[in-house]
């Protein structure tokens, strides 16, 4: 697995994959050395930018249905058992929810993002190697290494969920994880075990926490929180949850929780103040019909969205309290004048109403933003980690978990659940407050829990007859893409 990279030194743009012998070799057509795109932090900046612009591209080697970061965040959901397929009309994306193609080795969702994700790695090694010896302020410097430890330790927890075995806590995690790169090298790389890819994860937002200002650039790019956010996310797949409440407490300080109008304003515009990091999409970088509002929006007018747009498991709505805001985020009932669809388009009870560009953009505007990452999440994650500490923590997490929801549901009042039913409680918010951004099938994996879509909406004929998946069967790791182990003979295939 060779790692040779050059970069492109072009503000805002983004690496072409090689057609070489190698899937990890990165030869952009306009390139220059990293000596001229690391000269001062200015040249920097603008190679590192390109690092942003590629996770929300057309990626090479992707498809419409997988083009990008934010695509992969419906791949996965869509892969769990919240966001429905409402029939078969349009085909894209039913091999991910049948978890057909994520087993197939030369599939696009295996490839795609395995390329993707170690593309912003190689991008992120060659940074971190040249940023020191580039001219300019001190300031600048840290900053823009403490973005590129925080992305690569963000690739590699990606990459590590869906091609690894899950984390054991308490356990040695011998287990294969994904092959470690953190220099440049013309060396094919075995895979390493999943303990040494959290090691290494750790160690970069340890960096990245160091380095970083509390306060962005761009919401964009990473700052101190966002860092702390991702190593709280991290903490809590390890279940180190001391270390998961204090980070997630921690990066949420001073964040505002979105009121009803901004639950309700079509999750497309980052300058939202709850949100902590994420797409902000700029109108002339278009991805034409391969972004994430194109597949999961309401009212962008794309062909998926007109025949077939997602909807909410009808089990998991059902538990949403009537005066709930969150409620509103769905369609009560079919064909409802209210509700907000693509121009022609269908709508079925249980559709999306979360996701939607702003009224004053035209349906086939490409402008909305996508979050990476929210304050939301930062109390979930604080919730669960301490009633998993349980004694006086208990306590603790009904009292963090009301912050949160009340500002949902005027209703609500304090939790008395404790053990598991307090646990079970936090889980179920966290399915309704996160639905669609990406979480479900990794939450479902890290708890070692099934698939379970029984006594819900989905349609036989949609997922193949795919209502159940043990935990722990072979099909919870993606198979690693046939190129890698064409390319790089270190590297061994999941089991089959």
């Amino acid at each position: 697995m060779k790692n040779k990279i050059l970069i492109l030194l072009t503000t805002l743009s983004f690496l072409t994959m090689s057609c070489g012998d190698d899937f990890l070799d990165m030869a952009p057509t306009a390139s220059v050395d990293a000596s001229a795109a690391f000269l001062t932090t200015k040249n920097a900046e603008a190679a590192v930018n390109g690092i942003y612009r590629l996770l929300y591209s057309q990626v090479t080697g992707g498809n419409q249905g997988h083009a990008n970061h934010p695509a992969q965040l419906y791949v996965w959901d869509l892969m769990a058992d919240d966001v429905v397929i409402p029939n078969t009309t349009n085909t894209w994306n039913l091999g991910d929810a049948r978890w057909i193609d994520h087993r197939n080795d030369v599939s696009v969702t295996t490839t795609h993002p395995y390329r993707m994700y170690y593309r912003v790695i190689a991008n992120t090694n060659m940074a971190i190697l040249n940023l020191d010896n580039a001219s300019g302020p001190q300031a600048d410097r840290d900053r823009l290494k403490g973005e590129v430890y925080a992305l690569r330790a963000w690739a590699y927890f990606n990459l590590v969920q869906m091609y690894g075995k899950r984390y054991v806590g308490g356990a040695n995690n011998d287990q294969l994880g994904v092959p470690l790169v953190v220099t440049p090298t013309l060396e094919g790389q075995p895979r390493a075990t999943v303990e040494a890819v959290y090691t290494q994860i750790n160690a970069d937002l340890d960096q990245a926490i160091a380095l970083l200002p509390s306060t962005p650039v761009n919401k964009s790019h990473p700052d101190k929180e966002v860092a702390k956010g991702l190593k709280a996310r991290v903490a809590l797949v390890q279940q180190n949850w001391a270390l998961a409440e204090t980070l997630a407490n921690e990066a949420r300080q001073g964040l505002p929780l979105m009121t009803h109008a901004e639950l309700r304003g079509g999750f497309s515009n980052i300058t939202v103040g709850e949100w902590m990091w994420g797409v902000d999409h700029l109108e002339v970088h278009t991805t034409y019909f391969w972004g994430f509002h194109q597949y999961m929006s309401c009212n962008f007018n794309s062909s998926v969205n007109r025949v077939a747009p997602k909807l909410i498991n009808s089990a998991l709505y059902a538990q949403i309290p009537a005066n709930d805001v969150r409620k509103l985020m769905w369609a009560a009932t079919a064909n409802d004048p209210a509700t907000i669809a693509a121009p022609g388009g269908i709508k079925p009870q249980y559709m999306v109403q979360k996701f939607r560009l702003e009224a004053a953009a035209p349906s086939t505007s490409f402008s909305g933003d996508v979050p990476y990452m929210r304050a939301a999440e930062m109390y979930l994650i604080e919730a669960e980690a301490q009633a998993r500490q349980g004694g006086a923590k208990e306590t603790a997490a009904q009292n963090t978990l009301f912050s949160l929801v009340t500002t949902r549901d005027p209703d609500y009042v304090t939790s008395t659940n404790t053990g598991t039913a307090l646990i079970d409680e936090i889980l179920l918010q966290r399915r309704i407050e996160l639905w669609g951004e990406g979480f479900r099938f990794f939450d479902l994996k890290r708890m070692n829990l099934p698939l379970n879509r029984n006594g819900a909406n989905f349609v036989s004929a949609v997922i193949a007859g795919l209502y159940d998946v043990p935990a722990g069967d072979v099909r919870w790791e993606f198979l690693i893409p046939r190129d890698e182990l064409n390319a790089n003979k270190a590297v061994v295939q999941n089991p089959l």
